[in-house]
Order: C-alpha cells, then structure tokens, then sequence
C-alpha cells in the first residue's frame, strides 16, 4: 500500500505569503513537524486518499490563516473551497465517513469507544515528551509514574488482544493517532523516556512494526531534522526555515 505521490515538504507559509489558488483538491493545512496535523496525514495515507499540502509557519502564521482555521491553527482539512474541517480527532471521524472503502474505525460501539479510550490513555506519553523538550524541571515521581503507568496500560492492550498492532493485524485508528507520541520519544536520547524490552517486549516490537507501516514510513522525518528541531525547541529558538533546509 502507497499512497499517491504528495510532496510533504513545501514551503511552510509565513505572513506575507499568498494563498494558494484552490485546485480542487482535497487539501491539509499542515506544519511538517507538528504532531497533531500528522495524525491527518497518517489517516489520509492509510486511506490511499489523493490530497496536497500547505505548509504552514505557525511562529509567523499567514494573514489568511484563520479563513481556513477558526483556531487559527493546524490541522485543517479543506474539502470544498472555503469548506474546511479542523481538530484532528474530528477530521478522521470525517474523512472515514467520507473515504469508507478502507476502514480504520470500528463501526461496534463498544469498540470504537475504546478506541477513544485508548487514545485518552496516551496523553501522559504527550505530556512526558512535551516537559521534557521544554519544562524538565517540572517531571517529578506523579509525572514519571503517569508516564510508565501509560505504557503499561499499552502493553497491555497488546497482550490482551494478541495482535501486532492495536487495530488487529494492521494498524487502525488508535494507532496512527497516537503514534506521534511513540515516533518523537523514539528520536529523543532521553533516559527518562526510553522503552526497554525487558519490561515492554510488546510495546517495543509494536514501535517496530510501526514504523515498516507504509503510512508510517513514507512521512518518516530524518533523524537530523528532528534533532535539530528538539534542539531547537528546547531554547525556545526554533525557526521553520532552519528546518526546511534540512528536508
């Protein structure tokens, strides 16, 4: 499975720059490093669905940046011209609304709603990687537990179903949208946030798999650009275009 060809990495739009003339595309408002918009993109490149990207600067946003987001942020999905669609959450329940030919959401109640469960469970894992890149003073033993109780709370999952993935035998939606946790903690040389196979052997083989996972791997950045962005991000310095240089 591959999605059609999209380039991810145009130009991110700052203040100043025009907005592209609608093509009649499916089309995502993006920032190539940002975790919830990649959550849209994984979901579009799971589903095979054709689509083009707009960069976005989010340190210097476009002037029309908030006719296509209200939040004025991203993601943001425009499916007709002037239509637009934001939240990441609320933009994969649409898009496989929309796109139903491959599934990622169970239609069981029960199992979609702990879909949603799981995906609430990975917040301590969002919340551990964002204090350590920008308030690491602030990780005490509640922010340590919290973190190690959720990855716990995922090999769990793993066990129980039995499955390489949490959607089954290929990932579903739980699973590409917390992946972007997983996928920056990863890339991080961080003792605090390291997964150890001595006591996460599923959770480790499932970061594996993950990352062979077509709609995965094509969005993959390179090691280089994430750890100048974590550098970057650290000191409060960061600056698209360093990043852009690099893609």
């Amino acid at each position: 499975m591959v999605s059609p060809k999209i380039n991810f990495n145009t130009k991110h739009l700052g203040k100043g720059d025009p907005l592209p003339p609608w093509s009649g595309k499916l089309r995502v408002y993006n920032m190539r490093l940002c975790p919830f918009a990649q959550r849209t993109i994984l979901t579009l490149n799971a589903k095979q669905i054709d689509y083009e990207v707009i960069n976005i600067d989010l340190v210097n946003k476009p002037e029309w940046l908030p006719t296509k987001s209200i939040f004025g942020k991203v993601p943001t999905i425009e499916v007709e011209d002037g239509v637009c669609i934001c939240e990441s959450l609320i933009i994969a329940e649409y898009l496989e609304e929309v796109y139903p030919e491959i599934p990622l959401i169970s239609k069981d109640p029960i199992k979609k709603a702990y879909e949603k469960i799981i995906i609430e469970a990975s917040e301590p894992i969002f919340v551990m990687y964002f204090k350590v890149m920008r308030t690491p003073d602030t990780i005490n033993d509640e922010t340590l537990m919290s973190y190690h109780k959720a990855l716990t709370f995922f090999e769990g999952q793993l066990r129980n179903r039995g499955t390489r993935f949490l959607g089954g035998e290929k990932p579903g939606f739980a699973d590409y949208m917390i992946w972007p946790w997983f996928e920056r903690i990863q890339s991080m040389n961080d003792e605090k946030l390291k997964i150890k196979s001595a006591k996460f052997d599923l959770l480790v083989a499932y970061i594996e798999n993950m990352y062979k996972d077509p709609a995965v791997s094509q969005y993959l950045l390179p090691k280089d650009v994430m750890d100048k962005f974590h550098a970057e991000y650290k000191t409060g310095k960061f600056e698209v275009q360093s990043i852009e240089d690099l893609l």
